[in-house]
């Protein structure tokens, strides 16, 4: 089924929405580069790479009962730091905002057509994230809406175990939770750090956690907060000007780099092996600047071969014992049609995922269990019968 003929409608407003050229509106719907997905009332369409002005992710939501529509301006890319004592002093102006960077999924909630929508970073309205952001935030973000106005967008990080992306356990959000890290309004203008904090507090909302305010020459002070972050297993951090007038950062902690190594060599022909180039850079530069000695130089080159090579033959003997080389996690579901919605979601964004358990809970809810195949038992499957390497 051809997008053109389906939706030739689009066309006009996708020019409109995005300043293109009729024809070339037609040419980007009958690329790859986007997707048209319906979801309850609206119908809406992904921007899969930057478009002129418009970034990887730009959502464009249509109303199919009134017929309005709006655009969703993709998530900026925020560029990573590998020198601290380089990048700190030279690209800010005076003080420096040091937020959490927390492990999750960047999810950006607008109110549109009198409803909440949450939209992760790719350009999709997840139907489990939007149904827990409503019953959990709805009234709050309301609230928010309410102060700034429907062009506002919130941006923050979903956390938690009951996360059907990325997990990792926080000892403040263990299930699932949402720590707002922007507000934005319009083309991407950014609410001060200041203002926003006080929105989201006001809201009854959570920040993601302040951890300091310093001079750009005090590049040292950041770097023991870093420290501070590693000894708790945390993530990183993003740096930020007060007002926005230059772009953040981001900085990430050993154990962090270490850690995503060793998560995505579970599926090393899934994850793996884009994951291991970036986080060996990020190490070999921290190890410069901070100095390391031998011992730590070695403490640290240990854990990063251990990351690599130890999950990795962990899931060829479970492929080879006739395991599923495959990730198993668990979410909460309100009602079955939540359920079904999420599962359809999935499927139409070509993602295999099996349920493999269901729990009504006693106070109505449902707990479902996934496994989400990986093509990584296919590549084991191919090497054990052939012997030869997929690769080289």
């Amino acid at each position: 089924m051809q997008k053109p003929e389906k939706y030739s409608w689009l066309k006009s407003i996708v020019a409109e929405a995005l300043g293109l050229s009729q024809d070339r509106a037609q040419r980007l719907l009958e690329s790859r580069s986007t997707r048209i997905l319906k979801y309850r009332g609206i119908t809406y369409m992904t921007i899969r790479r930057d478009i002129g002005d418009h970034y990887e992710g730009t959502v464009i939501l249509y109303s199919n009962k009134t017929g309005e529509y709006r655009v969703v301006e993709g998530y900026p890319h925020i560029p990573r730091v590998l020198l601290l004592s380089r990048a700190v002093p030279r690209h800010f102006i005076d003080n420096v905002i040091v937020e959490e960077k927390m492990d999750g999924h960047n999810v950006r909630v607008v109110r549109f057509d009198g409803e909440i929508y949450a939209i992760t970073r790719g350009g999709y309205i997840c139907p489990y994230t939007t149904a827990r952001m409503r019953r959990k935030y709805g009234r709050n973000l309301e609230k928010i809406f309410d102060n700034l106005g429907d062009d506002a967008v919130v941006a923050g990080e979903v956390v938690g175990m009951e996360n059907p992306y990325t997990r990792y356990y926080y000892p403040e959000a263990p299930e699932w939770d949402y720590f707002v890290f922007d507000i934005f309004e319009g083309p991407l203008e950014f609410l001060s750090v200041e203002n926003r904090r006080s929105i989201v507090e006001e809201a009854g909302m959570r920040n993601v956690r302040l951890l300091g305010i310093v001079p750009k020459e005090s590049w040292e002070e950041i770097a023991s907060i870093v420290r501070g972050l590693e000894t708790l297993g945390r993530e990183g951090i993003v740096m930020k000007d007060p007002h926005y007038r230059v772009d953040p950062l981001k900085y990430t902690t050993s154990y962090i780099n270490a850690r995503d190594i060793m998560e995505g060599m579970k599926y090393p022909f899934d994850e793996g092996h884009t994951f291991i180039f970036s986080r060996v850079l990020r190490q070999m530069f921290k190890a410069v600047e901070e100095g390391w000695d031998e011992s730590r130089l070695r403490m640290e080159a240990h854990r990063i071969g251990e990351a690599i090579l130890i999950p990795a033959v962990e899931s060829l003997k479970a492929h080879i014992r006739g395991e599923p080389v495959a990730e198993q996690f668990t979410l909460t579901f309100y009602n079955k049609e939540e359920l079904d919605e999420y599962i359809v979601y999935m499927y139409s964004l070509g993602v295999l995922i099996t349920l493999v358990s269901l729990e009504e809970l006693s106070d109505g809810r449902i707990r479902a269990t996934f496994v989400k195949h990986k093509k990584t038992e296919d590549q084991f499957k191919r090497i054990m019968r052939t012997g030869l390497s997929p690769l080289d």
